[in-house]
This record gives structure tokens, C-alpha cells and sequence, in this order.
């Protein structure tokens, strides 16, 4: 399964949040390099003191955030529509590296960026 991921950020503070994406994108087995990729854009969800990121071992985790059905949705409609996986995995890892394909579920603490950073 894990065609979709969540990956959880830590902050300073003890605070996780979480991040929707694509999993098996960058490597099919290793989720770290997932991981670093999505702490290295978390300052675009207002996330730059984040201090670690981990691959949620289900969805489950981030089903309390404030927007993961959103997140669950959208990433289904478009899963859908995937015909030549190699190909689109290749543009998709391209767009992730470039800070897109994540959604960030929100905080409900804080009013931040919740823009779905999509092509």
C-alpha cells in the first residue's frame, strides 16, 4: 500500500504536525529520504523550526489533523488517473524535490499556509 504517505514534524516544543505526500517515490523501500525531503521544505508551512521528521507507520496518525480528509481526497482523484507509473513517478519525485505534491494538514493552533503546493 503506501502510495500515499503521511510523514509527522516534529517542533521545539514537542508539537507534531503532518504532511500528506506520495510514498515510494524517492526510494521503494527507504522512507528516509521522504523524510528529510519533507523537513527540508517545512518552512513553507511555517514549519522552519521543525526539528525531525518520521514516516507515520499509518495514515492513522495524521487523522486528527485538521485537514487529512481534504489531503485524502484530493490525493485520490488524482491516484486515480495514473497510467504509466515510471513516468509519472519520475515528474512526481521532480515536483516533490521542488517543495510540491505535499499537503500540509494544519495546525489547529495557528493559522499558517495550508496551500497545497500542487504543479
Amino acid at each position: 500500500m503506501e502510495d500515499v504517505i503521511a510523514v509527522e514534524l516534529r517542533r521545539p516544543n514537542g508539537d507534531l504536525h503532518h504532511v500528506i505526500t506520495w510514498g515510494r517515490i524517492q526510494d521503494r523501500v527507504d522512507p528516509a529520504p521522504v523524510a528529510s525531503l519533507v523537513l527540508e521544505h517545512a518552512r513553507k508551512f511555517g514549519l522552519a523550526d521543525a526539528t525531525g521528521a518520521r514516516v507515520c507507520y499509518s495514515l492513522r496518525e495524521a487523522a486528527g489533523a485538521p485537514y487529512f480528509y481534504e489531503a485524502m481526497i484530493d490525493f485520490t482523484a488524482r491516484w486515480s488517473h495514473v497510467d504509466d507509473y515510471e513516468a509519472w513517478r519520475a515528474a512526481t519525485a521532480t515536483l516533490m524535490n521542488e517543495g510540491k505534491e505535499l499537503y500540509y494538514c494544519g495546525d489547529p493552533h495557528r493559522i499558517v499556509d495550508t496551500t497545497w503546493h500542487a504543479r
